[in-house]
């Protein structure tokens, strides 16, 4: 079960961009849905925000790995190292509910939900009706590509044969990508990626955004959202520290040095991480 405050989600409510399309795409879905607006950014070694303060309870992490235990996020990341590892109870994450966790040996990392946060945030709030455009009563085959594109969703369909895929596909009612998985190939969804600029980056750039994401391609398929990013940036924290490490089956997040403020399992036995 997600979290309750997914179903109290209000127009004061600010939320956390981070640097890819996964996170930009779920905000323009939620600013959809609830008129909320973006308050802060973070690109995994500074969180900068619009304003002085927030109030926390305002606050909500979006395809953010958050792991202070009061702050709401929307995330599709392997939070635990080893199973024992405690979660973020606030963080809408299935895997988290699903209990994975890293480790070399005696893991259970290739169960997890290997999806987007976007396509957990559609199927969650049955949103996909809401991308249509004039005229149409099903989602256009280049709106699909888009969106199996989006943290590379469709790269699960040939791991283990699909096994797990296809357990979380029905999970989420996400058959309506079969025909793209049908029609294409894993190297015909790359090239799809690559010439449209989907796996583009997110950055600072003064005191506003930047991006090298095909902004102009999203609006044209998806002219119901916004993607702008004119928010303007006027507080920056730095995090101690930041980057990847590897780590030995059976360690404990919870034996990191300083305050981790977010932290992700990648690669079964590599911890992407930021501390205060």
């Amino acid at each position: 079960m997600f979290p309750n405050w997914v179903n109290d989600i209000k127009e004061n409510n600010k939320l956390i961009l981070t640097n890819d399309l996964d996170s930009l795409f779920t905000i323009a879905i939620l600013k959809k849905l609830f008129n909320c607006q973006v308050g802060m950014f973070y690109d995994f070694e500074a969180l900068y925000s619009t304003q002085e303060k927030f109030n926390k309870d305002d606050v909500i992490g979006v395809d953010l790995a958050i792991e202070d235990d009061k702050t709401k996020t929307f995330c599709n990341h392997v939070t635990k190292m080893w199973k024992d590892d405690t979660v973020n109870p606030l963080s809408a994450n299935l895997n988290n509910i699903a209990g994975i966790y890293g480790g070399k040996y005696q893991t259970n990392y290739f169960r997890k939900y290997s999806g987007s946060t976007l396509l957990t945030v559609l199927s969650l709030y049955e949103a996909f009706d809401m991308l249509l455009l004039d005229g149409y009563v099903e989602l256009t085959e280049t709106q699909k590509m888009i969106l199996v594109s989006v943290d590379s969703y469709f790269y699960g369909k040939d791991f283990m044969n699909g096994e797990h895929f296809y357990k979380w596909q029905k999970a989420l009612g996400l058959e309506i990508f079969e025909d793209i998985f049908d029609k294409y190939s894993k190297q015909d969804l790359i090239d799809f990626q690559k010439d449209n600029s989907l796996k583009g980056e997110i950055y600072i750039d003064g005191n506003t955004l930047s991006t090298t994401l095909d902004i102009a391609f999203l609006q044209e398929h998806f002219p119901m959202l916004d993607f702008s990013m004119e928010e303007e940036y006027i507080n920056e924290f730095e995090f101690s520290q930041s980057g990847y490490e590897n780590y030995y089956t059976k360690e404990s997040k919870h034996d990191l040095k300083g305050h981790v403020f977010s932290l992700a399992v990648i690669n079964r036995n590599t911890i992407s991480y930021t501390t205060i």
